[in-house]
């Protein structure tokens, strides 16, 4: 059991990634193994973990009362992702991986991500229309540890990995106006590099000539935590609804 006093809340995480926060079990959606087979690198080595396996658990919009009506009145939610400590195969724990969908001039919806405990690195790919249709433009690594915060600009997809020891907890906000798409990366097998152990980057030959890897740092200065933050200064996110407001000013 790991036990974290956030500013939002007493937070609770159980070995099988159930989240008790101030006392009240949070219902999850969970993505397990079988679905995890769709973009993993190392499919003999997955194989061998029962598929039914939790890697990872999502918990939407966990504030509630008076501090939860700013959240959606913003039209903006706090979410909880808990990951396992969990190899597959080969590769390290990871999310599915998504995009946003496009809300004007061609930009999609931003996301900030905060680490509350662990380490994660996260796979950030850019796509950009071009002469033969979508191509991968810019492609990402940024390594966060707790307290770091990241956000996700428009027209990036992303994959967050656990990069261990232990279980990795993160909050994020995002607008709760869209539905994540995740075809993309289902139909390409994941993102366009896999990290392996031993932070070994690999080619996803699914991609035909994807951009060279390069590292950056988190680029979101919290000033407390993302929820303090938030609550104080609601107006400072409107970014989350309108990234126009970005330019290019947060670029990872």
């Amino acid at each position: 059991m790991l036990s974290i006093r956030c500013p939002f809340a007493s937070v609770e995480l159980a070995d099988d990634l159930s989240l008790s926060i101030n006392g009240k079990q949070w219902e999850p959606i969970d993505r397990v193994i079988s679905e995890m087979c769709e973009v993993a690198y190392d499919l003999p080595g997955i194989a061998k973990i029962p598929k039914d396996t939790v890697c990872y658990r999502m918990f939407r919009g966990v504030i509630e009362g008076r501090e939860g009506e700013v959240f959606h009145k913003a039209g903006v939610r706090f979410d909880i992702t808990a990951m396992a400590d969990l190899p597959l195969g080969q590769e390290l724990n990871k999310t599915l991986g998504h995009y946003h969908p496009a809300i004007v001039n061609g930009l999609s919806f931003p996301e900030i991500y905060q680490v509350i405990h662990g380490n994660a690195v996260y796979l950030l790919q850019k796509k950009e229309e071009g002469g033969s249709g979508m191509r991968l433009t810019d492609f990402v690594t940024v390594k966060a540890q707790k307290g770091d915060a990241l956000l996700i600009p428009p027209n990036y997809g992303h994959v967050t990995v656990n990069v261990g020891p232990g279980p990795l907890l993160m909050a994020n906000l995002v607008s709760d106006c869209f539905s994540s798409l995740y075809e993309e990366y289902i139909a390409k097998r994941g993102a366009a590099y896999y990290l392996l152990k031993e932070n070994r980057l690999v080619h996803n030959t699914n991609y035909a000539d994807p951009p060279k890897p390069r590292s950056s740092n988190p680029n979101f200065a919290v000033r407390k935590d993302l929820f303090t933050d938030f609550i104080s200064s609601t107006s400072s996110f409107s970014c989350l609804n309108h990234p126009e407001e970005l330019g290019n000013s947060l670029l990872p």
